[in-house]
């Protein structure tokens, strides 16, 4: 994914056509984030009755309903993945990346939740990390990807189209 041009507040991005299958894949996965991770204070033990708690996780799953639906709609509009020999074209508005950087970022973070919120300090012998099922590679290799797709839309914004993996333009 790399940025073509920017007009103002719209952005056009390019995608290989293996990356669009790969950023649609990601997408798919949301949510991931689990309703009990949001809590009103972290220091705050959860309490069900507790009605402010009750409104937020109400507040979050009506959210993340509306966005599930604007993300089906989104990935299914025809004319907004725009083909050619090599892969698609894809143009946004700053309102658009900033709603797939919300979705974005649940999949990254809901990814590190269950995966345990891991300690990325530990090493790779720590006996925690060495078994991993085939559900915990699938949030390790959604964590780095959303990462990816998250940088480079941020350094679009941003105006530093930084380097990511692998140089300009991955």
């Amino acid at each position: 994914m790399k940025l073509l041009r920017q007009d103002g507040d719209r952005f056009e991005f390019r995608f290989a056509r293996r990356e669009l299958e790969v950023f649609r894949n990601v997408l798919e996965a949301f949510p991931v984030t689990p309703p009990e991770h949001h809590r009103l204070s972290r220091g705050l033990t959860p309490d069900a009755h507790d009605p402010d708690q009750a409104l937020l996780s109400e507040s979050l799953a009506a959210l993340k309903v509306e966005w599930r639906k604007r993300l089906e709609t989104f990935l299914a509009n025809g004319k907004r993945f725009v083909r050619d020999g090599s892969g698609c074209r894809l143009a946004l508005n700053r309102e658009e990346i900033e709603w797939l950087l919300c979705l974005l970022n649940d999949v990254r973070v809901g990814s590190w939740v269950r995966l345990g919120c891991p300690d990325p300090d530990k090493g790779a012998d720590d006996p925690e990390r060495v078994k991993a099922s085939p559900e915990d590679l699938r949030h390790v290799v959604l964590m780095e990807l959303a990462a990816h797709f998250q940088y480079t839309l941020l350094s679009a914004t941003d105006g530093t189209d930084g380097v990511g993996w692998g140089g300009r333009g991955t």
